[in-house]
């Protein structure tokens, strides 16, 4: 009997490290954070956008929980669907698409964005930038950007490029990989108590 647990623990504990390995290549999802305070007030505009290739593998991007001091309608072309705070699903059929909404300066921005890629060669872009009606804010060029490619190493698929330090990327970690996570530690546990 004592020989069947076993088994069964490390068996569990087998599925837990395999289960989490997948997640390593599953599809990731960021926080970006916007911090316009050194800005000082006035308006200005947020733009967002995913752009692919004509071959790029296909891909989607879903913005959630976009909150700032925004005004007005956003204005959306090309492939994006949906209204802020969320979600805004942008595709890169077609070559892609972008957000532009006027915003307050002189407080933080902040959404979350998620990714799927599908299998292909070329890449697709996923970036944020401010701007007044005469240059970008903060950067030249974007703040930031998530470079997603899909022929890449699985460390490699997606590389964040934070170009200003206005812009605070961090990684999302998924609930089912920390659910992974944390059965391979219980068995892990459970196995050194019975030893």
């Amino acid at each position: 009997m004592r020989y069947l647990k076993d088994l069964l623990v490390k068996l569990l504990l087998a599925a837990c490290v395999l289960g989490a390995a997948g997640q390593a290549g599953a599809a990731q999802r960021y926080t970006v954070t916007i911090d316009t305070a050194t800005l000082g007030g006035g308006q200005a505009y947020l733009g967002l956008y995913f752009l692919g290739l004509a071959d790029a593998a296909p891909a989607t991007a879903t913005v959630n929980n976009l909150t700032g001091a925004f005004s007005g309608t956003p204005q959306l072309t090309g492939a994006v669907t949906g209204m802020p705070p969320g979600p805004l699903v942008f595709s890169n059929a077609g070559g892609g698409g972008e957000l532009v909404m006027a915003v307050s300066l002189g407080g933080l921005l902040s959404f979350d964005v998620g990714f799927t890629l599908g299998a292909g060669d070329a890449g697709t872009t996923f970036g944020w930038s401010l701007f007044n009606e005469s240059s970008y804010l903060g950067a030249d060029g974007d703040l930031g950007t998530v470079s997603l490619q899909p022929g890449a190493a699985p460390g490699a698929i997606f590389t964040v490029n934070n170009a200003s330090g206005l812009s605070h990327v961090s990684s999302v970690p998924e609930p089912s990989g920390m659910l992974l996570m944390l059965a391979g530690m219980l068995c892990l546990a459970v196995r050194a108590r019975r030893r």
